[in-house]
């Protein structure tokens, strides 16, 4: 699992990323939202975010549970 700079590239598809933030130093579970070009929590939510304070994300990685 590689970390993607927001900067160099976008994700290509609504689905659910980890993203790292510059002003919360955190990294959350967000859906990416092409249309609007904005961050959506799991529920569908706008969870808005300057696209400049995003540092980075990347994919989940797959679950390989039993």
């Amino acid at each position: 699992m590689d970390w993607i700079k927001f900067s160099d590239q976008k994700p290509h598809k609504c689905e659910k990323y980890l993203v790292c933030f510059k002003p919360y130093k955190t990294v959350m579970v967000l859906v990416y939202n092409e249309r609007y070009e904005c961050w959506d929590d799991e529920d569908g939510d706008d969870y808005y975010c300057d696209f400049d304070q995003v540092d980075y994300w990347c994919p989940l990685p797959e679950y390989k549970g039993d």
